[in-house]
């Protein structure tokens, strides 16, 4: 069977990662649908939302029992905020948790924010990675998705930050975007490599309801991008990426020897993480919850000292496996499967005995008791295998 060999990766079971969130940009992208906002709404909010993020964490604190071994500054757009705020949100919201040495320490950036002001608190935070959001190198193609900066900006940008010392730079690409052709999609990959970057986050755009970028596609004024293309641009893109030296480790993620995101890793194989911030998700002992979407009402519920969490349950045994298996299975070679089986008390052959046996006789799933992966052959059909999986569990459940 057509296995993959390389060992799993692997994280300490007591892992904690900290998700911060700022919800602020300069202008909605044309394909988000994330939890963000101009600041331009707003210009007053920034302050008003660190002191709620003061005021969660510091709630939060007293709650956890171990120190953070990951934490991921993400948003919208963080380093919207002033030189001033980012130091603000190091020193009173993050910095007062406690934490591993050599803890993994992000922060998302777009290259047409890193001013002179924003580069300089960057230099004193102790980040160990910046993940610059690029999104393409063509700036016909940056226009098409609404973003604010230009192809000159990202170099700018990853010249800049290696003149302070960062020392790991992610940047993040699309794929698959209206009126792409898999050369041109290569053309930005290449170029992107030339940049020398530590890791790549590799995303095919999803049309998301509700968005300009959908209703343009809907509207027959951008065409629908192409699944065939699409295929294209995935092979041409493992080719290019094994020959620059980087190990496609997860299915949307490929890093340098060393450089694969601790803190994303951690969601992958189910461990514990804790988010602060308006539409911030939560999951620690089985506990999972969200914080509310809208960034002013998170805000006044805090200053009332009210919480923000809007909703929360506590996961079934067989949900988490199963959760576990869902995203574990993202990851090129897979994780141990036996190992989540002790922990939450159950196994995937009892959750979904038919779905399970039919991925393993159909060479799509290779499990040897320990160990489950996906094969070569089932990699690329993901989303599937696990449908059946999760599908499978639906139906007895709702028997039951």
């Amino acid at each position: 069977m057509d296995t993959l060999s390389i060992a799993p990766l692997s994280l300490p079971s007591d892992h904690l990662g900290l998700y911060v969130h700022i919800p602020f940009c300069r202008s909605k992208c044309c394909y988000c649908d994330f939890a963000s906002q101009p600041l331009s709404l707003a210009p007053s909010l920034p302050e008003h939302y660190l002191d709620a993020l003061v005021r969660e964490a510091t709630l939060r604190r007293a709650e956890i029992d171990r120190p953070l071994h990951s934490i991921f500054i993400g948003g919208g757009t963080p380093t919207m905020l002033s030189g001033a705020q980012l130091l603000r949100l190091w020193t009173e919201v993050i910095e007062p948790f406690p934490r591993l040495p050599g803890a993994e320490i992000t922060i998302e950036a777009n290259p047409g924010t890193l001013n002179d002001d924003v580069l300089a608190a960057l230099s004193q935070l102790p980040l160990t990675r910046i993940s610059l959001g690029v999104q393409s190198i063509h700036d016909d193609e940056l226009l098409m998705l609404g973003r604010i900066h230009v192809q000159q900006d990202t170099i700018d940008a990853v010249m800049a930050l290696r003149s302070i010392n960062i020392p790991q730079i992610n940047l993040d690409l699309m794929y698959a975007l209206p009126r792409q052709s898999s050369a041109r999609w290569i053309e930005s990959l290449h170029q992107s490599l030339e940049l020398k970057p530590d890791h790549l986050s590799l995303y095919a755009l999803i049309l998301e309801q509700g968005t300009p970028l959908a209703a343009q596609v809907l509207a027959g004024t951008l065409p629908e991008p192409s699944e065939d293309e699409e295929e294209i641009m995935l092979s041409d893109t493992v080719r290019l990426l094994s020959q620059a030296g980087f190990t496609r480790y997860e299915v949307s993620n490929a890093a340098r020897p060393g450089a694969v995101c601790r803190h994303n890793l951690g969601y992958w194989l189910g461990r514990d993480y804790l988010g602060l911030g308006a539409s911030a998700v939560s999951t620690v002992h089985g506990l999972r919850w969200r914080n509310m979407h809208d960034t002013a009402e998170y805000v006044q519920r805090l200053k009332e000292v009210r919480g923000a969490i809007e909703y929360a349950e506590r996961l079934s045994a067989r949900a988490r496996l199963l959760e576990r298996v869902m995203l574990g299975l993202r990851l090129y070679n897979g994780f141990n499967l036996a190992e989540a089986e002790a922990e939450y008390g159950c196994r995937l052959c009892d959750v979904a005995p038919v779905a399970l046996a039919a991925a393993q006789r159909t060479g799509l799933l290779c499990y040897d008791g320990q160990h489950i992966c996906l094969t070569h052959t089932g990699y690329p059909m993901a989303n599937t295998v696990v449908s059946r999986l999760m599908n499978e569990e639906q139906q007895v459940q709702g028997v039951l």
